[in-house]
């Protein structure tokens, strides 16, 4: 078991140290903002930290800024917690021999065949946990 456990720490100190991973710490932040956020009494605010502390949902969210979210953005260039208003992600892909232009912000999804004046948006509405596909202000339809 202790032979074991030597092995575990080795991986994991070889995988911490080898991905840079030191970065933004955004599930870490963002679970602060929302602690911070709870209440506006700092004693209410201070007893669910510490309860979340207790609990350990920040060393959980801790440890997969550290393994996991931290080490995508440093090898991949993007944080799939990171994005908020204002972000923007444009992507470029081929289906079936067409190439398309997809502009990802919070929430919204523009798609746009490459060459044409023709798009489509989609914006996803978190309160019904649903896409739309959008006519301007207007919901067209649910997007399955």
């Amino acid at each position: 078991m202790k032979k074991r456990m030597m092995k575990v720490m080795a991986v994991l100190l070889v995988v911490i140290t080898t991905t840079s991973c030191y970065g933004p710490f955004r599930l870490t932040t963002k679970l602060h903002g929302w602690n911070s956020e709870v209440s506006d009494k700092k004693m209410i605010n201070e007893l669910v930290f510490l309860g979340l502390c207790i609990i350990p949902v920040y060393e959980i969210c801790t440890l997969g800024d550290v393994l996991i979210f931290n080490s995508i953005e440093f090898w991949g260039g993007n944080n799939p917690i990171a994005m908020q208003d204002g972000d923007m992600e444009e992507v470029e892909v081929n289906h079936k021999g067409q190439k398309y232009q997809i502009i990802k912000t919070k929430n919204n999804m523009t798609v746009a065949q490459k060459g044409s004046e023709e798009e489509a948006d989609f914006r996803y509405f978190p309160e019904e946990n649903k896409w739309y596909h959008m006519d301007g202000e207007n919901k067209l339809m649910a997007v399955q």
